[in-house]
């Protein structure tokens, strides 16, 4: 016997178990969103602390920037001949690169002659001036400190309205310390400072970090004081924000201490990078316009974008587990060894000067091991900040042999050998000469490491076209097709590298940024069981001359060629 429900047939059950179905889903996806906004949260919190961290960077770069750099600019032997011209263009650069700083000061016998007894100061104005009041202050001030025999003063409440902070560098006559022939310093304005600094920044530096860093997220900056109260930014800060506290010093009090009389109280001020996350909830839908195939359409979307979010989401957390085992993995083996041999050493243990002289030498060589990944590690951290490339037109052939014999002096123990290779015409490029020996050295790193038995490396230069090449060629296992279209990609390690657990698989990102920088390209061509070719593509800079006849070479060149 059957029971049936009037009006309710197969359509209806189907109607039903779809809508459930995109119910389920909805909900599934709803907790999968909720979930990525966790994670979001999360990482725009890491991105607050980073920046965070920057902007401190950067502050106390400033503040020490007068001491650092302007003071320091100027020598011995100018001063004592009375090169006032040359302190003025110190002075000026240092007024327009440091806005905290409010006038630079000098003394020396030539301007003892002008105004006895006082330091003449030079504005924003341009030029040396007077200031009698404040002037005779900070002579007071070199007089006093003096006795101690220390290269810097800093004093604060200095001059007729005692407000002032004040920098003093005393420049001896010999290395007794006991007469100075002349004082080099500047004064800061702590209201100024307040209302200047940060403001000046920001217009300069900050907003343009705060934006690339945040990219389609806003982030905002707060600097308190000591007090708590706001100099700069809004009056209240987002709730998901990261904060960093520094000492509000005008001068460098970690670098100079042993050299400095006097001293400011360090307050801490604290820097907020604030950031906000997207709202969540699940959309509200009118029944009128929920028919099924919309239903279901909506079911194969939602299941669609949640696999894509937990597949990046689970690409990402392997990615940071592989990487973190790795790292784990390359630290233990040196800093183990380095504990056993420092534990037997300090034990006394070592009788024979061989046995010694062995222990440092495996304790020298894991230095080494253990700085070569730090090392590593830094340079991809610096390519994710600004840097400043020095362009200047370079003949590419003897940087590339010199990169390449600095690299195989470093490897003699190894026994590679390594060939170069060049046309008859040498190419000139507009490079930077660090970034591209960098990015030639990855390379060759990269094939020594995966040369296998085959210790033999080749470089060529050559040019095609309007491109200038270096390719360098190795004789290793190869590259599988799967593993080339990933190895430029950030902590990638291919099938191969199994082998090879030196690398973080940052050496071929590294140099791809470094190209990139250069209007450039890097290619690759592998075959497994063949070797490999990586080619640096850069623009050639016209003209192009050609390289001296071979009866004219060096035996060094010649061997080269």
């Amino acid at each position: 016997m059957r029971f049936v429900v009037p009006g309710f047939g197969r359509p209806h059950l189907a109607i039903i178990a779809t809508l459930c179905a995109a119910g389920l889903v909805l909900y599934l996806q709803h907790r999968a969103i909720t979930a990525l906004q966790a994670q979001t949260a999360v990482i725009l919190r890491q991105i607050s602390e980073q920046t965070a961290d920057d902007i401190a960077h950067h502050v106390r770069r400033t503040l020490d920037g007068p001491v650092f750099d302007t003071l320091t600019a100027v020598n011995h032997p100018d001063l004592r001949e009375g090169r006032l011209d040359l302190v003025a263009k110190q002075y000026r650069d240092g007024l327009d690169t440091y806005p905290h700083v409010e006038r630079f000061f000098v003394w020396n016998e030539q301007t003892e002659t002008q105004a006895p007894g006082e330091a003449l100061f030079y504005a924003r104005d341009g030029g040396f001036g007077r200031d009698p009041g404040m002037g005779k202050a900070v002579m007071e001030l070199a007089r006093k400190y003096a006795p101690e025999q220390h290269i810097y003063i800093v004093a604060e409440g200095i001059g007729p309205q005692r407000r002032h902070q004040v920098f003093l560098r005393l420049f001896w006559t010999d290395a007794r310390r006991v007469d100075y022939f002349a004082v080099l310093g500047f004064l800061v304005d702590p209201v100024m400072l307040r209302e200047r600094l940060f403001t000046s920044l920001s217009n300069a530096n900050l907003d343009d970090l705060l934006q690339r860093r945040g990219g389609d997220v806003p982030l905002e900056l707060q600097i308190t004081d000591d007090k708590g109260d706001v100099v700069y930014g809004p009056q209240e800060a987002h709730p998901l924000s990261a904060e960093v506290s520094f000492p509000m010093q005008i001068y460098p009090a970690d670098d100079i201490g042993s050299r400095l009389s006097g001293a400011l109280e360090a307050r801490p001020w604290t820097i907020r990078v604030s950031a906000t996350t997207p709202g969540t909830g699940v959309p509200s839908i009118s029944h009128e316009y929920w028919p099924t195939v919309l239903s279901v359409l909506l079911m194969l979307f939602a299941v669609w974008r949640t696999v894509q979010a937990n597949r990046r989401a689970a690409d990402l957390a392997r990615m940071q587990a592989d990487f973190i085992a790795h790292v784990s993995h390359q630290l233990k083996t040196p800093l183990s060894l380095l504990s056993a041999a420092t534990e037997t050493l300090s034990m006394d243990r070592i009788r024979s000067p061989e046995k010694f002289s062995q222990y440092l030498a495996t304790i020298r060589g894991e230095v080494a091991r253990l700085s070569a990944l730090v090392q590593r590690i830094l340079e991809f951290s610096r390519l994710q900040q600004p840097r400043n490339y020095e362009f200047e037109v370079l003949d590419l052939g003897p940087l590339v042999r010199e990169t390449v014999d600095a690299f195989e002096q470093s490897l003699s123990a190894r026994q590679f050998t390594f060939e170069v290779e060049q046309d008859r015409v040498t190419p000139y490029v507009r490079a930077d000469s660090a970034a591209v020996e960098q990015a030639l050295a990855n390379l060759l790193d990269n094939a020594v490491k995966y040369s296998g038995q085959a210790r033999h490396v080749l470089v060529r230069i050559r040019t095609s076209g309007a491109d200038a090449i270096i390719e360098v060629v190795d004789h290793g296992p190869g590259i599988s097709d799967i593993d080339r279209r990933h190895i430029f990609e950030k902590f990638y390690r291919g099938a191969g590298a199994s082998l090879h657990r030196q690398g973080f698989g940052l050496g071929l990102p590294i140099v791809q940024e470094l190209v990139h920088a250069h209007r450039g390209r890097v290619e690759v061509e592998s075959a497994v069981g063949h070797g490999s070719t990586f080619r640096i593509v850069l623009p050639a800079y016209a003209p192009i001359h050609e390289l001296p006849n071979p009866a004219t070479l060096t035996p060094r060149e010649e061997a080269v060629r």
